[in-house]
């Protein structure tokens, strides 16, 4: 993980939640597994139906199975045409049996649980290219109550941890809500830009900041488009399911659970301890993930 000064590091807590995502947009495409690493955030804008409503398994789908031990399983369907370089990276990623024996390190209630990194506390892990990648955010996926997500640093790099929603409180949305949770990371470009100006440009103080900067302004555009293209059907599936909308367009979406919600759920129940920074979110006792298995659907 890159070395952060003190100043990046005050200002980025006081809002980012998870960790971030970062730098510009474009419309991107599809990404195949020939084109390796995802090095720019792509925003796709789509009303396609993605993880909202009934999700199902179909044939000819693409699907995982995280086991955790003496927990059970999750079963998730994958979007690989809605989010095909974050499908193909953790797809490969688990093939290689890179999350076998990783643990869940990060429980919050009526917010998500987050694992799956190489350190074993959210960072020190690389894509199945190297190094990390870039957010891609479709607006047909959405944070409801079982999405799998990555997560990523205050810099928006991404490369093996991942969480998975586990709030089901209902939730009332509307296309204004976007508008308005876009705002936060209006602040943040102006808080960067200000930071950006006390430093020579090249140097590496400069570079770090003008990332922070550049992930704010993708954020900022993503979720306004989240507005742009909300649609009655995710409307009724928040109200349905509950989830986390506050986050749709600062994270990537990739999956949704269709089996073992009280998997999620036993997990999100457990004991929790300081994490060492004043947060009770570390499990007392370690929960490990035994494998993570990929199948298609006959």
């Amino acid at each position: 993980m890159k070395k952060i000064t003190k100043a990046l590091c005050a200002a980025a807590m006081c809002g980012v939640m998870i960790l971030t995502g970062c730098s510009g947009s474009n419309n991107g495409g599809a990404i195949t597994a020939a084109e390796n690493q995802a090095t720019e955030p792509r925003l796709i804008k789509s009303t396609a139906a993605g993880n909202s409503g009934e999700v199902t398994i179909e044939p000819g789908d693409t699907y995982a199975v995280i086991s955790v031990r003496d927990f059970g399983d999750i079963k998730i369907k994958l979007f690989p045409d809605l989010a095909p370089y974050s499908v193909y990276n953790f797809t490969e990623l688990a093939k290689k049996g890179t999350y076998n024996g990783r643990n869940f390190h990060r429980l919050k209630e009526n917010f998500m649980i987050q694992g799956g990194s190489a350190n074993g506390m959210g960072g020190g892990g690389q894509s199945i290219d190297g190094g990390n990648f870039k957010d891609e955010v479709n607006t047909s996926l959405r944070h409801y109550y079982g999405a799998l997500c990555y997560s990523s640093n205050m810099l928006g790099d991404l490369s093996d941890g991942f969480y998975i929603v586990n709030n089901k409180t209902p939730m009332t949305v509307s296309a204004e809500g976007y508008k308005s949770n876009s705002g936060t990371y209006e602040q943040y470009k102006a808080m960067y830009q200000m930071y950006l100006s006390m430093f020579e440009e090249g140097s590496s103080d400069y570079a770090l900041y003008k990332q922070a900067y550049d992930h704010s302004a993708f954020v900022c555009e993503a979720m306004k488009a989240m507005g742009e293209t909300f649609t009655d059907a995710v409307k009724e599936t928040y109200l349905a399911k509950g989830g986390y909308p506050q986050i749709d367009g600062a994270y990537t979406v990739f999956g949704q659970t269709v089996e073992g919600f009280d998997v999620i759920d036993k997990i999100t129940a457990v004991q929790k301890i300081d994490d060492g920074n004043g947060n009770i979110t570390k499990p007392a006792n370690e929960i490990i993930i035994d494998k993570v298995e990929i199948f298609t659907m006959e």
